[in-house]
Parts: C-alpha cells; structure tokens; sequence
C-alpha cells in the first residue's frame, strides 16, 4: 500500500527574510559574545587549575571524536536546513538516522581508542576518547532540534538554550572539577554536561515527533544531500586537524598544549563570531537559493560587513598579542605570542571562507566544495613538510599560507557559482583590509609609547582595546568607504535604537578631504 506523502511543514520564519537576517544575526552575535567572554575566562582559569598536557590530551581525543561526528548524522542537519519543502516524516526520519548512527559510531569509538593511543603514541588518551565518544550519543539527540530552530530563524530560542547550556557545563562542572583536581577529565565534564543541557534544552523548545521511521523514499533526498555534506565536513574537519596531529607526533602532547593554546585564545572567541553569521546565513542564502540576484547581494553584503567587523578585530589582536597572552594565560605561556600573531591572520581570512562555503551548501554545490577541500589539504601537507625545520611557528605559517591560497580557490569557486567578476569578489574584502591595517597601526603607536612605562599588562591591555575601538569608527568616517557606510546605514533602521537617525545621517556625509 502507497503511503500518502506528509504535509510540508509550516514556516515559522518572519515574511521579510532581510529583517529576519538581522534579528538572526542580532541575536546570535549577542549570545555568541556573551559564550566569547565566559570562554575567555573560562580559558583564563582552566590555564590556571591544568597543565598544557592535560589540555593536549583532550585536544588528541577530540581529533578522534570528530572522526566519527561527522558520519554519526550523516549531514541531516544540513539537509534540514536546505531542504526547500520539509515534512513531519523528514524530521522523523533525520531524528531516527541521528540518534542510530551515533549510537554506532559511537560505540565503534569506544571499541577502537586503542588504536588511537597507538597511533598519536600517547596511551593516556584511550580513556579520555572512551569518555567523550558517549557525547556522540548526545549530539545525536540535539542535532535535530537545533536544525529545526535554525532553518525556522528562531534565534532567540536557540541563544538562550546554547547560553544556558554553556554556562553550566563549561563555568560550573568544568570549573568545580578542575578546582578539586580532576586534570585533563575535568574538560571532558565541561564538554559532556554542555551537550546533555543543550539536548534538553532544544528539544524542550521544539517538541518535534521521536517516533522511529524506517520508510526510504523519505530517506533519499536526505541521505543524498547530507551524505555530501557528511563527507566534505569529514575532509574540512580533518585538513583543519593536520596541524594538530603533525605537531603531536613531531614534539609531543606538551607542545601540542602550548599551540592549541595559541589557537583558542583567538579561535573560540573569533570563531564563534563567525559562526554565529554563517549559521544565519546557511537558512538565509537557502531561501533565496533559486533567485540568482539576490543571492549574489546576498553573498556580497555578508563579505563586505563581515570582513569590515572582523578583519580589524584580528589585526588588533595580532598587535596586542604581547598583552592577551600575559593576562588571559599567564606569563608562563609567553611562547604562544607568535602562534597567537599568525592565528590571527588565519581567522581574519577562514571567516570570510565560511560565506562561500554556506554559498555553497545553500547551492548544493557539493562536488566542487569537496575538490577544493582535497586540494587545500594536499597544499597543506605541503607546506608543513617546507616549513616543519622551523619549529610551532614554521607550522603556523605554513597554515595561514594555505588559507591564503583557500581563499583564492573560494574566489574562483565563487565567480563560477555566482556569476560574478573576480573584480567585483575582490572589492568586498577591500574596506575590511583598510580599516584592519588602520586599527593595527592606531594600536602599534599607542603600544610603542606605553610599553617603555612599565605599566601593568591588564592596564595596558586595556589602553591598546580603547585605542582599536576610537580608532574602527573614526577610520569608517574618513577612509573611502561609501559602499560600506551604505550598507551600515541601511541596515541600522532595523535596530529599535534612539540614536539610529542620527547615525544614519552622519554615515551619508562625504569625507572632509573629499569635498570640493
């Protein structure tokens, strides 16, 4: 007997996707910097309480653990998101594959972390794999749910959840474990107690159906899309995890906790910035994935103000290097302040990589994202062999250089899915490099002059952010800028804020030395 096939499912989205896009975003980023500054201090205490070996065997174990995250959901989130029409039975059926598949890569973990001693030739780090692959179990249960809020754009509901969720699990049982002297398992707690609280939390907001389904023709569009998606986020995970395991093998689980150090003072917060507009841009650029025009400004607006908030922000953390390490890690981690400058640039690139990537995803154009993601790994292995002599600092470069050459390859991908010049791609990431090279040189000057003083790191620290900060807005006004000043301005009328009419006015005046 045919089965009737289900109803779509009605869109709880707002009817203007642009106010939709900001509220998104407003949301996200509010609660993405909120995580920002718990990580900080989070990343600031646990310093403290741990020993870097002890953060290098959680980061060996979740090397292993993504290795089977990505094939555990068999990209059903994704497929979710991207889906133009979804049903009651396509969510079923993406709960039901979610919650097997992890049970089975999970235990597959827990049976072969063995090998993964064997492998990294740590021993110590069966355990700790043995322990977190039972979060496998628990990403399956909240993958579903976290999708159906993001591709329904009910950002606020999911801020709230992932705050909560992170706060308890990483400020209070990561936290309370270190302090009584639980090591390396005390950041196993954290991460497991913050994916349980996510999976209630989620799926208290939705409610979505639990009911198994077993019906394949609900499977195949599903499993064709999100088997692309699952490879590809495989080979992107595993490119971005080349650097970690060369370093593991060449120096040790020590050196591995000095650079991943490095890493996470700048990736978790900046990270985190860009994750949360990429994830509002993956459901935004699938709405308008047949409307080729509005897709293409799509894409543009999100480089251009992507790159203008977040390229000045790696560059004056690059400067400022010297203090972000003595007072967020400590002076006896003053060997990360070079990894940390390098860090920087890749981060200042790697974001902006993720809108052509969400491109991508929203265009399943899925083959030619893969093809880049295997030439950007074999590039990499490359350049580690050219510059391992060099020591960490050698294999931070040889990062940013692939990056660099990633970017490039977007580039090209991007002119052939958007139809659009190379020209044009390029005068996006324009204003971000000005009004970068401008905040780091405003924070090297007033550096130079304050550091001879001798004055303590948190209050020179403290100078050099109040210097980028005066300096971002003075530097919008004056620079040649007008298509970003458009763009700013035409989006602040969704901001219920007094001063809006203001700015907006202040925003349309030409440069002084501009004017005739």
């Amino acid at each position: 007997m045919q089965t009737a096939a289900a109803p779509p499912l009605a869109s709880t989205a707002p009817r203007s996707l642009m106010a939709s896009a900001v509220r998104g975003v407003q949301w996200t980023l509010g609660a993405t910097l909120l995580m920002a500054a718990i990580q900080v201090g989070y990343t600031a205490i646990m310093a403290r309480l741990l020993a870097p070996a002890d953060f290098g065997l959680v980061t060996l174990a979740g090397i292993v653990l993504r290795f089977g995250s990505y094939f555990a959901a068999m990209g059903m989130e994704q497929a979710l998101i991207q889906k133009p029409e979804l049903t009651t039975r396509d969510v079923r059926a993406a709960f039901t594959s979610a919650v097997l598949l992890a049970v089975l890569f999970g235990g597959a973990l827990i049976l072969l972390a063995p090998l993964a001693g064997t492998a990294f030739r740590q021993p110590n780090v069966v355990p700790v794999v043995r322990a977190l692959a039972l979060g496998l179990v628990l990403t399956g249960l909240y993958a579903t749910p976290v999708s159906l809020l993001r591709r329904t754009m009910r950002f606020r509901a999911l801020a709230v959840a992932e705050v909560s969720s992170f706060t308890l699990g990483y400020m209070g049982v990561g936290v309370a474990l270190a302090w009584a002297g639980w090591g390396a398992w005390s950041l196993v707690g954290a991460q497991l107690s913050q994916a349980l609280l996510l999976a209630l939390f989620s799926y208290a907001t939705t409610r979505h159906s639990v009911r198994p389904l077993f019906h394949w023709p609900t499977y195949q569009p599903l499993l064709r899309y999100g088997g692309w998606s699952s490879v590809i986020g495989f080979c992107e995970y595993m490119t971005g995890e080349l650097d970690k395991m060369s370093v593991s093998r060449i120096w040790g689980a020590a050196a591995l906790g000095l650079y991943g150090r490095a890493w996470m003072l700048i990736a978790l917060p900046l990270y985190q910035l860009a994750a949360s507009i990429t994830r509002v841009a993956l459901p935004s650029f699938s709405q308008v994935q047949h409307e080729p025009e509005r897709l293409r400004k799509a894409y543009s607006r999100g480089v251009l103000l992507t790159g203008a908030a977040l390229m000045p922000v790696c560059a004056g953390a690059a400067v400022a290097a010297p203090e972000l390490v003595r007072v967020l890690l400590g002076s006896q981690w003053a060997a990360a302040v070079p990894l940390v400058r390098v860090v920087c640039g890749v981060f200042a690139l790697s974001t902006l990589n993720m809108l052509a990537a969400s491109i991508c995803d929203a265009t399943a154009a899925l083959p030619r994202k893969l093809l880049l993601t295997l030439g950007h790994a074999g590039l990499l292995l490359v350049l580690f062999a050219a510059l391992r002599q060099v020591g960490l600092v050698g294999i931070t470069w040889a990062v940013l250089a692939g990056e660099v050459l990633r970017t490039l390859f977007y580039l090209l991908l991007m002119r052939r899915v958007l139809a659009l010049s190379l020209g044009a791609l390029l005068a996006n990431y324009g204003p971000g490099l000005l009004l970068g090279a401008g905040v780091a040189a405003s924070i090297a000057l007033a550096a130079h002059g304050l550091r001879p003083l001798s004055l303590p790191a948190l209050v020179l620290l403290g100078a050099e952010l109040l210097t980028g900060a005066l300096a971002l807005p003075v530097l919008v006004l004056v620079l040649p800028l007008s298509a970003l000043r458009a763009e700013v301005s035409s989006h602040l009328h969704h901001l219920p804020l007094p001063g809006v009419p203001r700015l907006q006015r202040l925003l349309a005046r030409r440069p002084f030395w501009s004017l005739a």
